[in-house]
């Protein structure tokens, strides 16, 4: 399995019409727990909600293509093949060191993943640790120092195209200096320059339905963006740090996180009541902004950073020989 040490269940509670948008589906939820190191799967079938739940260090970054599974975690990117109908086993092992790897995503040229300690775009080599891809033009030179906290990639037609950062800033953890509160920022990977200003930590770029789309995830939206313009706009409003998207047909699942009290990104979140921040996974009518449902973790898992979707398959299964 994919670590010898069986993880603490991730327990939650259903909210709306979720279990009933799942089964309807026919296929699987996989959601990453970076802060509990999990990676858990949620399927619907005759015996009702089936969780099942894998432990890796730190997994963040996840993407599906096809029938391969690609997934960051600390300092290895692993990448599952499916075997049987709903087994993936481990295809290809790469050892990156430990590069805070965010975002994943399969592109023409392979996979491609946001080096987040670096501050660039790189993809996977067996003979280095990783080859960059593109950096934004205000890094300066490229060191192990995470100054703008490079985290979300959107890609387009194969290639990498939008990515978002925290700030602009080439000072070795510069970041966390900013008001972080409007500091976000969106960058076009072709053009190198910001497209979107104004953003509150955002993630998860996301191309779908001929629109761009994002999580402005320090206020717990999930908005849509025009890159020509800079406008955006709000289409849903979440009780959680919005982290991770993906399309299911014109359902968009986004990813909940509470956030630590003690932690360093402070947002308005924050300042809400405790109880209205929650941990786990919304479905949203992206046409309308209706919230569906909702998936809430209630023990075992605080903090979501992906959320991605297995079409046509039920119970899905990790091998991983390495472990």
């Amino acid at each position: 399995m994919a670590s010898p040490k069986k993880p603490a269940p991730i327990e939650v509670v259903a909210h709306g019409e979720f279990l009933e948008w799942l089964e309807s589906t026919g296929g699987t939820l996989l959601v990453t727990t970076y802060n509990s190191g999990k990676l858990a799967s949620f399927s619907v079938g005759k015996g009702g909600l089936h969780v099942k739940v894998w432990k890796f260090p730190r997994p963040m970054g996840m993407a599906i293509r096809g029938n391969k599974i690609a997934l960051a975690a600390r300092e290895y990117l692993r990448v599952f093949s499916k075997a049987e109908s709903n087994l993936f086993t481990l295809e290809t092992k790469y050892a990156t060191g430990r590069l805070d790897m965010h975002d994943v995503a399969f592109g023409r040229r392979g996979i491609y993943f946001m080096n987040t300690k670096f501050n660039c775009l790189a993809r996977p080599s067996s003979r280095v640790n990783f080859l960059r891809s593109w950096q934004p033009s205000f890094i300066e030179e490229m060191r192990p120092k995470d100054c703008c906290h490079l985290n979300g990639l959107g890609m387009c037609e194969g290639r990498p195209t939008m990515v978002t950062a925290f700030g602009e800033t080439s000072e070795p953890k510069g970041w966390r200096s900013l008001d972080r509160l409007t500091s976000g920022v969106v960058i076009d990977v072709a053009k190198n320059e910001t497209v979107v200003s104004g953003l509150c930590m955002p993630h998860s770029p996301r191309w779908h339905d001929s629109q761009w789309w994002l999580c402005n995830s320090g206020i717990g939206g999930l908005e849509k963006f025009d890159p020509l313009t800079g406008t955006r706009t709000t289409v849903s409003e979440l009780p959680g740090f919005t982290r991770g998207l993906s399309f299911v047909g014109k359902v968009a699942l986004v990813g909940l996180s509470k956030i630590r009290e003690k932690h360093i990104l402070d947002t308005p979140l924050l300042r809400k009541a405790e109880s209205t921040v929650q941990a786990g996974v919304a479905a949203v009518e992206a046409d309308t902004g209706r919230l569906i449902g909702r998936l809430e973790f209630t023990k075992g898992g605080s903090e979501v950073y992906e959320v991605t979707f297995v079409p046509g398959v039920k119970r899905v299964e990790f091998h991983d020989e390495s472990e």
